[in-house]
């Protein structure tokens, strides 16, 4: 990562104090630069005339945009990567958002260093999810990897669990199925507050056991 690279940004946000908030907490980071906010899928638009940023940070629940407003987004700044940061939503809502175009996503709760960190991680090509987003996309996955617990992982959870049976860190895990040491991290909580273990090493054996990985 180049370190002094800079990064601008787009700021999509139809609520004009969180918008400015937003833009004072990413500028406090030097190399972020906010071009703009914008107010509508229109006046994005039309900016796509005059900025070129390598960031839009967008809240698609505000008045103005909605999850269409991600596809259009990816079709007029192709190159260009997208952070959704919105109030809590449905599972489904959140799903169809990311499946659309959206890189890494946080809920409006996050505190500005995880915001801050968000941003560089999504354009260091990286998704960046928060705790919570997790959290929402793990309730009721179903899968065939349930324990006699009745413990329930989503997909990623046992991909995560794979590889750290590979003996990769958090860090190369990241690397590898491109996501944030951070998201990775969170990830590796929450498959041990599920299983209930407290190191590694029960991960292993709770992979052997279940047939995740073979002894």
């Amino acid at each position: 990562m180049n370190l002094n690279k800079m990064i601008d940004i787009l700021i999509a946000n139809n609520n004009s104090i969180s918008a400015e908030g937003l833009k004072t907490i990413l500028q406090s980071k030097l190399g972020n630069r906010v071009l703009g906010i914008v107010n509508s899928m229109e006046e994005l638009s039309e900016q796509s005339k005059r900025y070129f940023p390598n960031l839009i940070v967008i809240d698609y629940a505000s008045e103005g945009f909605g999850v269409d407003a991600i596809k259009k987004i990816k079709t007029i700044y192709k190159d260009t990567k997208v952070l959704a940061i919105t109030e809590q939503l449905p599972k489904q809502t959140i799903h169809t958002a990311l499946k659309t175009g959206v890189d890494s996503y946080l809920l409006d709760d996050c505190l500005k260093p995880e915001i801050i960190e968000a941003i560089t991680e999504t354009n260091d090509g990286k998704q960046f999810y928060c705790g919570h987003v997790i959290d929402i996309l793990g309730e009721g996955e179903d899968n065939d990897l349930i324990g006699c617990e009745g413990i329930s992982l989503s997909e990623r959870e046992i991909e995560v669990i794979k590889l750290i049976s590979d003996g990769m860190t958090n860090k190369e895990i990241a690397d590898k199925i491109c996501l944030s040491t951070h998201t990775v991290n969170t990830h590796r909580k929450n498959i041990m507050n599920k299983l209930g273990i407290k190191n590694t090493a029960g991960i292993v054996i709770y992979a052997v056991k279940e047939n995740i990985i073979k002894a």
